[in-house]
This record gives C-alpha cells, structure tokens and sequence, in this order.
C-alpha cells in the first residue's frame, strides 16, 4: 500500500517530492513513496469539501495496550488525559496476536452500509493510495467502522507524517489525523496524530506472535 513512505522520509525524498511535484493537497503532510521509491502522483480527483462535525485535534493522543487473551492489543486514539486505548475515540487498530494480522478501524460511519465493501482513499500531500475494507460494527464500539488490513512497516510509515487524511468512496473526507492541532483541515472528523509514532511502537512489540 504505502509501505516504502518511512524510508523516503528518512532518505529526503518526500521533501524534495513536494518541492518540485504538484502542489500539495489542502491536507498537506508528506507524499507517500511508490513501490521503486520514487513520488507518487495523486491518482484520484480532490476530494468534495466536507463539514466539520467533530474536531478532537487538540484534545486527543495516541495510546497502546497489550491486553490479554481473549482480548487483542489495542493502538487508538484516545482522549488526552487518558491512557486507556480501550476507549477509542473513532481510531484504532488491533492485533491478532495469534499471527501477527492488523487490522485498523475508522469509526463514525454509516451504520446503513454494515457488511459493505468499499474502498477509501489514503491522502498525504498530493497523492493518495487506494485502501480496501468493510463496513462492521465490533464488540468494543456501537460505532459502524470501515475496516481495513494494515502492515507493521504502513502503520509506522504514519508516525513520519505530519497529516493524513482518509477520503471515502464517496469523496467525503472522513477522518484527518494531524500533528499540529491549529493546522487549517477540511474533513468530518479530526484527530491528533501527537504519540502516534511511540504508541505505534508500542503495539507492534504488544503484537507479536505469542
């Protein structure tokens, strides 16, 4: 999907990609890498403006949780003055711990599209990549969510951004992740991508295989 985007950030590449690429989508951060580690362009149109209806970007972090068996580690986004990921706020990932699987989690959807496949877009600076899922409600959230497959490398890849966005099938900017809580972002819910990278971390040390 976009895993090669951690190592282009570390090599430059990004910056140089926004510098002399297309202008950068309204949500800014860093371009994804392709798969030879060279920018990729955006490969769908902007998505349509969205209403803001929750803006959590100043008052939300990152947190992991090992949890035990039956339960799977959890990463999410969680209030800031709590450390307690099993109360996600809209945005969270589990693990298999049995084989490693991870899946991550958009909630706030529309509950009329349970068990729809759909695919959404990632958005990072001026390019996308496309992400396959479904819609489920699971046993932690009354929330729909549209859930999606994740690797290890992809997950840790979103920690080096600086803002990310994902754009529904329907091009209505859904959920907005961003560092900087005052950044200028257009999207129906927005959260913070402060922690991100240590809990990521985290995780992926509460998700190995037992």
């Amino acid at each position: 999907m976009f895993n090669r985007i951690a190592l282009a950030a570390a090599a430059g590449l990004l910056a140089t990609a926004c510098a002399s690429g297309p202008a950068a989508a309204p949500d800014g951060g860093a371009a994804p890498a392709s798969n030879d580690g060279s920018p990729t362009a955006a490969t769908a149109p902007a998505a349509a403006s969205s209403i803001t209806v929750l803006n959590i970007a100043a008052s939300s972090h990152w947190a992991a949780e090992e949890n035990l068996v039956p339960d799977d580690p959890m990463l999410a986004l969680v209030n800031a003055t709590t450390n307690n990921a099993d109360n996600p706020l809209g945005v969270a990932a589990t693990c298999n711990a049995a084989n490693g699987g991870i899946t991550m989690r958009l909630g706030k959807q529309d509950t009329a599209r349970v068990g729809q496949s759909a695919t959404y877009r990632l958005r990072s600076g001026a390019s996308t990549r496309d992400i396959h899922g479904k819609f489920e409600v699971v046993r932690r959230s009354p929330d729909t969510h549209f859930a999606f497959t994740i690797t290890s490398a992809d997950l840790l890849a979103l920690g080096q951004l600086d803002m990310v966005s994902f754009v529904s099938d329907k091009g209505e900017v859904e959920w907005s992740l961003v560092k900087d809580a005052g950044a200028s972002v257009q999207a129906k819910h927005i959260g913070s991508l402060k922690d991100f990278d240590k809990a990521a971390r985290d995780f992926l040390v509460y998700c190995n295989p037992k």
